[in-house]
């Protein structure tokens, strides 16, 4: 979501600094042992305001560097430059807020570290320091600039810290940054970003409902069906905040859905393909931007001097708008999922008692019938999906990228993750669709079969990174159990096939992908004939055997005893000796329940389900084979 402010060399932010420091090279005798964080902190304390821009500029890149992250965190940089925030000069407060931004990318932990190191008083004092009811709110582009990097800091802390979203709904700045949603006064890098910080925001936040529910801006919001990439996210992003306001999200379903239909109708692979000479020309966010560093000021160039940020090119320009729309297509699955959300109907976000782990349990443990029931679901949910054809638009967003598209991304790391990202978040959407919709509105048993079919087929693949991965196999388990009353679509299915999923089974070092192929031989033995069958049982046993984590067991022994709710299977019982191995097996889940049982956290409903029929399936055996 844009979240990295990108570093150019007509940056306000800085002036040329000499290489040599950065690569920890000599820069005199007094300063031979200085390192480039050590050279950066001198920057900052000195008092000429070109060598503080200096080290700011130097800062910003270094925080670029993930390997370098560590480091920063441990000296005094972030102490140093968080009260430049509020410095009198424009440039040293934006290069300020660009440096910080930079690194609050790398998650909740230097996040955390960034508000223990009291950040927020100076960002909140910036933010405040802006009078965003006035005809004119910004006096330059830097001015600008300044409350850009700010609203992007400020999100990315309190997305990732529950005390700097306190500390947000205490400045009670919500009512005056609505208002920079109007994009047409504030322009749409602006509300773009502001808006990205209510989402955040409002999530899970009930101080915040009231206000956003009375937001008439929010509404408008939605009617903008046409226009640029950034646009159509503006919207998306509006109707991503009333969805995290139950009330909004009741009341406004059926609109938010006709909102987004827009951005699902556009072929993300063909805007990859318009934009390829832009993409190509892009610099791979894998190399770093080149810091020169110096610990003599260097008269500053023109551009410089002047303190304004140098115009976007063309180029940029449409790189950036494709970045918008990636990140807004991966926004509508996101917000469909929640509008269809089986754990609460009344809006996106909204408190639960029953976490999401424990729904996956529930439904797992009693069985999906064969044909959902839809009637939990909002009627005017159903009816949207249906009208506009959201599942078989979803479908077409899940596919992976041609290959021509994957070796042009290949170089390019944040739009092949923003891709990537988009990607897992179409497959999630499936699956909850697939858990909440009845089999008639998914398209029927036969489009279920297919997608389940090409989903393996892509899984079979092994080309996929592992958070694809877990999101393939999460849908397939999920539309493979939609098919356990059809065994005839299944009549085809032969040795070599199950095999390849045992061999899946077998590759999978990732404990939620190893369990979704564990639950799907589940499924598939109530659905193949016996010899089929006995093959799967015999992998469950041998996997349980030689399962560590707890939870995957459980979840194993599950998958193995679905098999035998339908058919007693007696043959194979006694061909695989089950009734010695169930008994080794229910000492070795005894054992494990005892060393984990402290650390079950969301999983325990699951455990503690499969732990009691357990115990029933292993008296079932043992009757079994004593007659």
């Amino acid at each position: 979501m844009g979240k990295i402010r990108k570093i150019k060399t007509h940056t306000p932010a800085g002036v040329g600094l000499d290489a040599s420091l950065m690569n920890g090279q000599d820069i005199d005798s007094e300063e031979e042992s200085w390192g480039p964080i050590e050279a950066i902190s001198v920057h900052l304390q000195r008092p000429d305001v070109e060598e503080k821009l200096n080290g700011l500029h130097s800062f910003a890149v270094l925080a670029l560097r993930k390997e370098k992250v560590q480091e920063i965190c441990q000296s005094d940089l972030v102490r140093i430059a968080a009260p430049m925030l509020c410095d009198k000069d424009m440039a040293i407060r934006d290069a300020a807020a660009g440096a910080l931004r930079n690194l609050s990318v790398f998650g909740s932990e230097v996040c955390d570290f960034l508000v223990d190191n009291d950040i927020l008083t100076a960002l909140l004092s910036l933010v405040a320091g802006y009078d965003l009811t006035k005809p004119v709110c910004f006096e330059s582009d830097l001015h600008a600039d300044i409350f850009l990097q700010a609203s992007h800091l400020l999100r990315n802390l309190c997305e990732s810290s529950p005390t700097a979203t306190e500390a947000f709904n205490q400045s009670n700045f919500l009512k005056n940054l609505l208002l920079c949603l109007d994009y047409q006064k504030f322009g749409l890098e602006i509300a773009i970003s502001v808006a990205q910080l209510v989402l955040v925001v409002s999530e899970n936040n009930s101080s915040s409902w009231n206000l956003l529910a009375n937001a008439t801006i929010l509404t408008e919001l939605l009617k903008v069906t046409e226009g640029s990439h950034s646009l159509l996210y503006l919207s998306a992003l509006a109707a991503g905040i009333l969805c995290n306001v139950p009330a909004c999200s009741s009341a406004y379903t059926r609109e938010i859905l006709s909102s987004l239909d827009k951005l699902l109708t556009i072929d993300t692979q063909a805007q990859l393909m318009t934009c390829k000479n832009e993409i190509k020309d892009l610099k791979s966010k894998n190399e770093a931007p080149v810091l020169e560093i110096s610990m003599e000021t260097e008269e500053m160039s023109e551009a410089q001097s002047q303190n304004q940020p140098k115009p976007q090119s063309e180029a940029d320009s449409v790189v950036k708008n494709l970045e918008y729309l990636l990140d807004a297509q991966r926004l509508v699955a996101e917000i469909i999922t929640n509008l269809g959300s089986s754990d609460d109907q009344s809006g996106w976000g909204s408190d639960s008692d029953q976490s999401e782990t424990e729904s996956v349990v529930d439904f797992d443990m009693n069985e999906q019938s064969a044909d959902n029931d839809a009637g939990a679901l909002p009627l005017n949910f159903v009816e949207t999906i249906l009208q506009n054809n959201v599942v078989q638009k979803l479908w077409q967003k899940a596919q992976p990228l041609d290959l021509a598209l994957e070796k042009l991304l290949s170089q390019q790391e944040n739009i092949r993750e923003k891709v990537s990202k988009m990607r897992v978040s179409y497959l999630i959407c499936l699956q909850n669709l697939c858990n909440v919709l009845s089999v008639h509105d998914l398209g029927g048993h036969n489009d279920i079969y297919n997608m389940w079919f090409h989903l393996g087929q892509q899984a079979f693949k092994g080309t996929e990174d592992a958070t694809i991965m877990e999101a393939i196999t999460s849908l397939m388990r999920s539309a493979l159990t939609l098919l356990k009353t059809r065994k005839d679509l299944f009549s085809q299915i032969t040795e070599n096939d199950l095999n390849m999923i045992i061999e899946s089974a077998q590759k999978a070092t990732i404990m939620d992908i190893r369990v979704n192929w564990n639950r799907m031989l589940g499924t598939l033995g109530c659905l193949l004939s016996e010899a089929l069958v006995k093959g799967i049982v015999q992998f469950l046993l041998n996997s349980c055997a030689q399962e560590e984590d707890l939870w995957a067991l459980s979840e194993g022994l599950d998958a193995m005893m679905d098999i035998f709710a339908d058919d007693d299977w007696p043959q194979i019982i006694a061909d695989l000796n089950m009734c010695e191995r169930i008994q080794t097996l229910e000492e070795q889940f005894k054992s494990k329940f005892r060393q984990q049982r402290r650390d079950l956290k969301e999983r325990r409903p699951t455990i503690y389900t499969v732990k009691s029929n357990f115990s029933r399936f292993v008296y079932y055996l043992n009757k079994n084979c004593k007659q």
